[in-house]
């Protein structure tokens, strides 16, 4: 995934080393969110808040053919499931064949946050379960095998 990472310099700095860890490239920054078209090669704007974690806003550039965010041409493709940075990294382990113990323990979390995880993405994908979570994932480009 390729994002415009957005937000005052502090937080970004914050931010940037979990971003590329969780294989999330930054293709760019600035202080500020763009209010105009946003180029084609970036899939998301992620903006830093002071107090980013729970804070952390995932959003889909901007598309000039129908004049807003929030129908832009990731979530027209069914890409736009706003997945957190945390989660794209549960998905990339899930992709490996890891179970939520190895998950966890490569994350340095719990196994019930690893479930959490989980769960939210099968219902961020539309899934039936973690093996079409990460069949629907590859389909979409959301992690590499």
């Amino acid at each position: 995934m390729r994002v415009l990472l957005t937000g005052p310099p502090a937080a970004r700095a914050r931010l940037r080393n979990g971003l590329v860890d969780a294989g999330i490239e930054i293709v760019a920054e600035s202080a500020v969110p763009p209010d105009s078209a946003t180029p084609h090669y970036i899939d998301a704007i992620v903006t830093a808040t002071p107090r980013t974690g729970p804070g952390l806003k995932t959003r889909p550039p901007y598309d000039p053919a129908s004049g807003s965010l929030a129908e832009s041409r990731d979530v027209a493709a069914g890409r736009g499931e706003g997945l957190t940075p945390r989660e794209l990294e549960v998905l990339a382990l899930l992709a490996e064949g890891l179970p939520n113990k190895g998950i966890a323990h490569s994350l340095g979390i719990s196994d019930q946050t690893v479930k959490f995880h989980v769960a939210a993405i099968i219902g961020k994908l539309s899934a039936a379960n973690r093996t079409d979570a990460v069949r629907r994932a590859i389909r979409r480009g959301l992690v590499a095998i």
